[in-house]
């Protein structure tokens, strides 16, 4: 077993965390290490999906450079970036 140590600012974090790890039977530890292992999970999925556009979308594309940065954006994250003025 490795052993890390985990600092919290918010007081009273700890004793909510510990109230629900108790209720549930399992202890902090446990908890943060299963939310670290779906997190790696989900960033490891999220990195192999390869999102194939049909042969006429892809041909529009050819020659357009995307932005890295936009590239690694969600769709939620990038619809609402592009609509939020029309909300102010």
């Amino acid at each position: 077993m490795e052993k890390i140590t985990l600092s919290l600012h918010n007081a009273s974090l700890k004793k909510q965390i510990k109230a629900y790890a108790q209720k549930r039977g399992l202890t902090v530890s446990g908890i943060v290490e299963n939310y670290l292992q779906n997190l790696i999970k989900l960033e490891r999925q999220n990195a192999e999906t390869d999102y194939k556009l049909p042969g006429e979308l892809d041909s529009l594309l050819d020659g357009i450079e995307v932005n890295d940065e936009l590239q690694k954006k969600d769709y939620k994250t990038l619809r609402d970036e592009m609509y939020a003025s029309r909300s102010e």
